[in-house]
């Protein structure tokens, strides 16, 4: 199973195609897309299998992967410690002398949390080659390190994937979305997107229709080959697709809303929730309707 994400909280959701008990790597298939970001890490440029890293710290999740962390203790007595300075000083004969001093501070009591110290790993597969982070099994005393080993490729490299263990690509039970209706491949002018928006427009208010109507003929004006209406809780959105640019505009009826600009498939969109699209910082862009919204709209495409 693919992960595109910032970071998750709620495993469940990403062990789907996994059996209870069952054993699973997470690592990432394709190496080759995340070269960069590899070498950034710690792995040689060649890339080669057995090359085994503790990846270098990019971020708080890899920082704690490295080097722990501390829980501060605000049920406990503060306690003591101090800090080091160098003093320095001139006598009255110009003799200039420096000594480390030691200042006493309170503080409140820490647990110390040990580091996972997840390693990463090139591994072979068949005819290819696979990053490899973590082997373990589906059960619940495991899926805190099972998250956080998720949460630390996500930091690193933006995506992160589940696999068997010959490393080949866990396949997620289909959930099929009723959300959209997708309109047949082909070009989007006005005319074309008008009779499919009119109902939407006409539940608006009388003052807004007017509104509504420009945003829509303003991005249907840049021609674009793909669209989508928001059914359901997805009622006050369409999708304008561009696919030859990789650019999926999510323009709302609502006034006083925006419209959201993403850059991933949208075959993977259609996948995610409505929280998970609008509110987890997936989009590329956030174009407020406000004045200047036609400058920016013009810029993007």
């Amino acid at each position: 199973m693919k992960i595109f994400k910032r970071r998750i909280r709620n495993l469940e959701n990403y062990l789907l195609g996994i059996k209870e008990n069952e054993e699973f790597y997470i690592g990432i298939t394709d190496i080759e897309s995340i070269k960069e970001k590899l070498v950034k890490v710690g792995f040689s440029s060649d890339l080669k299998a057995g090359e085994l890293v503790l990846p270098s710290i990019l971020g708080p999740i890899s920082r704690f992967n490295a080097d722990g962390k501390y829980i501060k203790r605000k049920d406990l007595p503060k306690e003591e410690y101090f800090i080091s300075r160098l003093w320095s000083w001139t006598d009255w004969a110009g003799t200039e002398y420096e000594k480390v001093v030691y200042i006493a501070r309170e503080r409140y009591q820490r647990d110390f949390i040990a580091p996972p110290n997840i390693e990463l790993k090139i591994e072979d597969s068949q005819e290819s080659k696979v990053l490899v982070a973590l082997k373990s099994v589906n059960k619940k005393e495991n899926f805190e390190l099972i998250k956080h080993t998720i949460n630390l490729l996500l930091e690193l490299f933006g995506e992160c994937d589940t696999l068997k263990s010959d490393f080949q690509l866990i396949q997620a039970p289909q959930v099929i979305r009723l959300n959209w209706k997708i309109l047949p491949p082909g070009e989007y002018p006005w005319k074309k997107v008008e009779p499919f928006m009119k109902e939407k427009i006409e539940r608006q208010s009388k003052g807004n229709r007017p509104v509504l109507k420009y945003r829509i003929e303003k991005i249907a004006s840049k021609n674009p080959n793909f669209v989508a209406i928001g059914q359901g809780g997805f009622y006050e959105y369409s999708v304008f697709g561009f696919t030859e640019k990789s650019l999926y505009i999510f323009e709302s009826i609502k006034t006083g809303n925006a419209t959201y600009v993403f850059d991933k498939d949208w075959a993977e969109l259609t996948k995610l929730t409505k929280k998970e699209i609008l509110d987890d910082n997936l989009h590329k862009k956030r174009i407020i309707h406000k004045q200047g919204w036609d400058n920016e709209i013009d810029a993007l495409i």
